[in-house]
């Protein structure tokens, strides 16, 4: 036994056998004590990181696709690439939002609640991976106990970007100190050109971010409220679905009394019959 093969098989099995498990294979390791006790430590990862886990399990393409794709928006902040950033956040919300549906679908299966919280922690840990390359390996191991929390974009945002150093005038001593005369202002140079294209490109990729983000709240608003409205709806299926049992379980007792009642009136038929007929042959 060592503890890499035991913390796969923990972080990979059921969430609800996890504790059971993970005190059964500490009680295995107890002649190693060390091995035992660093078994014992393990947390229970809790529902986000849990499903975290399982998609990275079961799609480590998408994962290793989504840490690429980390790495190639670090250094488009680095190098101010406005173009190239732009079209990297479309690709980076369109991945999350497949690896969102992943886990949403392996939440249904398993039968775990997948809330907006869930739904919160699961987005935020995968942003991480984006942020940052160690978010990014800590999702790829597949052993999250808890969500992560995504870097703040503002640092990747001013991450490239290097004040310019402007030189200080310096005058020379003299018996005479006349006054200083400004220097004809210079034509803009292609270096200066070109970091005022890079600033006017960071702050459109700055309101884009921004926008992304209020767009992705209004998303979470009206899914959240879709989901309470599926909810009402498969309550109100539900209770009609109720109350048609109980319509048909009503309708079969009346018909089990009208056939009890036609049998009933058929034999006083046959009696009348009878009856009369011994009444004739008097």
């Amino acid at each position: 036994m060592d503890f890499e093969s035991v913390a796969d098989e923990l972080f990979a099995g059921a969430r609800e056998e996890f504790t059971t498990l993970r005190d059964q294979r500490a009680r295995e390791a107890r002649p190693d004590a060390e091995l035992a006790k660093k078994i014992g430590r393990l947390r229970k990862p809790t529902v986000a990181a849990w499903l975290v886990n399982q998609v990275s399990r079961t799609h480590p393409e998408e994962i290793n696709r989504l840490a690429r794709l980390g790495e190639d928006l670090r250094q488009a902040h680095q190098n101010l690439a406005g173009a190239e950033l732009r079209a990297l956040s479309k690709k980076r919300h369109e991945l999350i939002d497949v690896l969102n549906q992943r886990a949403r679908w392996l939440a249904r299966k398993a039968g775990h609640p997948f809330g907006d919280a869930t739904a919160r922690q699961i987005e935020d840990t995968f942003e991480a991976m984006v942020s940052s390359p160690d978010a990014a390996e800590a999702v790829r191991g597949a052993r999250l106990s808890t969500a992560l929390s995504p870097g703040s974009a503002e640092d990747w945002l001013t991450a490239g970007t290097v004040p310019i150093q402007k030189p200080v005038p310096t005058q020379k001593p003299g018996p005479r100190r006349k006054p200083a005369v400004p220097a004809p202002e210079k034509p803009a140079t292609h270096t200066t050109r070109t970091r005022a294209t890079e600033k006017r490109e960071l702050e459109k990729a700055r309101r884009e971010a921004k926008e992304a983000a209020r767009e992705r709240d209004r998303a979470r608003q009206a899914l959240a409220k879709a989901e309470r409205e599926a909810e009402k709806a498969a309550a109100a299926l539900a209770d009609l679905r109720t109350r048609l049992a109980e319509a048909v379980e009503l309708a079969r007792d009346k018909r089990a009394q009208a056939a009890g009642a036609r049998k009933a009136v058929k034999a006083a038929e046959r009696a009348v019959s009878a009856a009369e007929k011994r009444l004739e042959r008097r």
